[in-house]
Formats: C-alpha cells, sequence, structure tokens
C-alpha cells in the first residue's frame, strides 16, 4: 500500500515537468493587440522557451563537464533584457552564463546559440561545422530550419515550435520525446 502511494507520487513528479511546458506549448500564452506589447511578450515566450528546451536535450558527457551553461548569441541581441533574467538559472547543474560571440567558428564552448541573423551564415559550411560540434542553433523562422535545431515560429498569434531532429543528430544532440510532442513541426533528414 505505501509503495502505490509512493509510485503515484513519483509518477507525478516525474510529468509535472512536462505537463507545465505542454500547457506553455499548446497556446495559454497569447499575445496583446499592440505590436510593441506584442513584440515584448514574443521574446519573453521565446527566453522561456529556451530555458525549457535547454531541459529537454541530451547532451554528450563531454559538454556537461564545463563550469557553465554558455548560452550564445551571435549577432544582434533582440531578446532585450530577458535573456540576462536566465542569468540567475542552471542547466544540469551549471550556472547559465551568457555570450556575445562574433562568428559561429568561435562558438564552440556554446551549449546553445541564438542566430539572430541566420541568413548571413552559409549553411553547407555552417552544417559542416556543427557535425564536430555539439552546439544546440535556435534561429527565428522556419526558412532557416536547415541552420537551426529549433526555429521560433509564430502561428496563429503564438510562438511554435519547429524542430530539426536531423541537424541535432548530425550536432551529437538529441531531444526528449516530450520536447517533440510540443513542436508543431519536426523535420528528420533530408524532409520538410
Amino acid at each position: 500500500m505505501l509503495f502505490t502511494g509512493f509510485w503515484n507520487i513519483s509518477y507525478m513528479a516525474k510529468y509535472w515537468r512536462h505537463i507545465c511546458l505542454a500547457i506553455v506549448a499548446t497556446g495559454c500564452l497569447t499575445f496583446g493587440s499592440s505590436n510593441a506589447f506584442s513584440e515584448l511578450n514574443t521574446y519573453q515566450i521565446k527566453s522561456a522557451y529556451l530555458y525549457q528546451i535547454s531541459k529537454f536535450v541530451f547532451w554528450p558527457e563531454q559538454k556537461k563537464q564545463s563550469d557553465y551553461f554558455n548560452l550564445c548569441i551571435l549577432g544582434e541581441n533582440t531578446y532585450g533584457g530577458n535573456l540576462q533574467k536566465m542569468e540567475a538559472r542552471t542547466v544540469f547543474n551549471k550556472p547559465i552564463r551568457l555570450l556575445s560571440v562574433s562568428s559561429y567558428e568561435k562558438s564552440a564552448d556554446c551549449h546553445l546559440l541564438i542566430l539572430t541573423n541566420p541568413s548571413k551564415i552559409n549553411s553547407s559550411a555552417f552544417q559542416q561545422w556543427l557535425s564536430k560540434h555539439a552546439v544546440l542553433t535556435v534561429a527565428d523562422d522556419a526558412e532557416h530550419i536547415d541552420k537551426a535545431m529549433v526555429a521560433f515560429v509564430l502561428e496563429n498569434q503564438r510562438v511554435r515550435l519547429h524542430i530539426n531532429i536531423g541537424l541535432a543528430k548530425q550536432s551529437g544532440l538529441s531531444f526528449a520525446a516530450n520536447l517533440l510532442e510540443v513542436a508543431s513541426k519536426v523535420k528528420t533528414g533530408d524532409q520538410q
């Protein structure tokens, strides 16, 4: 009897994080009518997603050995102060450190790399670089899913995820099924 009660508590705790992420992803967060307000909310939501996504990625062990979880941004920081708020948190018990990088070639120590202007990056050269570095890449717009393992897309006034598991696998990363369930589109290999 005691074992059954313990199992129920353990089961509920195990899936609580998944339930919270699913609630956020299924659209409980909507935007206001003002463009400025919507834009502010969009980047707050994306920042929250970045933190949640990082917890649902399977990282190679050597990547977990660093002193910090390096959240890097390549290009202009369009997130405003929302990313700085993440520095008070941890991922796999490592404090998050926000870094600005000048090129993707200098981001090998990053865990998560935000590409704010991916159209300036040569796709084949970048994919070749990713095959040697376990760096999770994130960008806006599904148009850049060839460079981003996770793309933030606005669908019906809500932030959604498109995930490229083929690109992640090429980089030595994989995603928990919980994260794939909340994605509105998943790309594997060469398919769209």
